[in-house]
């Protein structure tokens, strides 16, 4: 049974400056791939940047990783 990918992330990272030095990591090598014509949810404590990651997939972010793939 071949299994057609409908959304594929590969290794997406988002790094946050606070303006202060200090580095704050949302995304850390984040990977998932999503199934054509399978529900699919996204969880994850507030803040964590699960928005961004939907946000890309979309594309309604222009900042898009070169790692987020969609047939």
């Amino acid at each position: 049974m071949n299994v057609t990918v409908a959304v594929d992330v590969r290794n997406v990272s988002k790094i946050f400056s606070a303006g202060t030095g200090q580095e704050v990591t949302a995304l850390d090598d984040v990977s998932v791939s999503i199934a054509q014509n399978k529900f699919f949810t996204l969880l994850g404590p507030s803040g964590c940047d699960k928005t961004n990651l939907v946000r890309w997939i979309g594309g309604f972010r222009r900042s898009k990783p070169d790692s987020i793939f969609l047939e």
